[in-house]
């Protein structure tokens, strides 16, 4: 599988940074202060804080999956359960 998983959020790199330490993630996270990423894909609430949403893209650009429920998937099952669906 050629799956990468990014973070994105509006909160800044160090503080991203911080954060990935203390749960010891290992994958990307990009910091997206402005909110454009989070808004374009409509994940900005009205309190203007990026909810919890997954996305699987592919390398087109095209949207394959997503999970707007704002519950957190931990990454091993994340890639688990993407790799069905790149399996369809």
């Amino acid at each position: 599988m050629n799956i990468e998983v990014i973070g994105i959020s509006r909160d800044l790199t160090a503080s991203q940074q911080k954060f990935k330490e203390t749960v010891n993630a290992k994958n990307t996270f990009l910091s997206d202060p402005d909110a454009k990423i989070i808004s374009a894909y409509g994940a900005l609430n009205p309190q203007r804080v990026a909810n919890r949403y997954y996305f699987l893209i592919d390398e087109n650009g095209k949207l394959m999956w997503k999970s707007v429920t704002g519950q957190l998937i931990p990454v091993e099952k994340l890639v688990t359960d993407l790799a069905e669906v790149v399996k369809k």
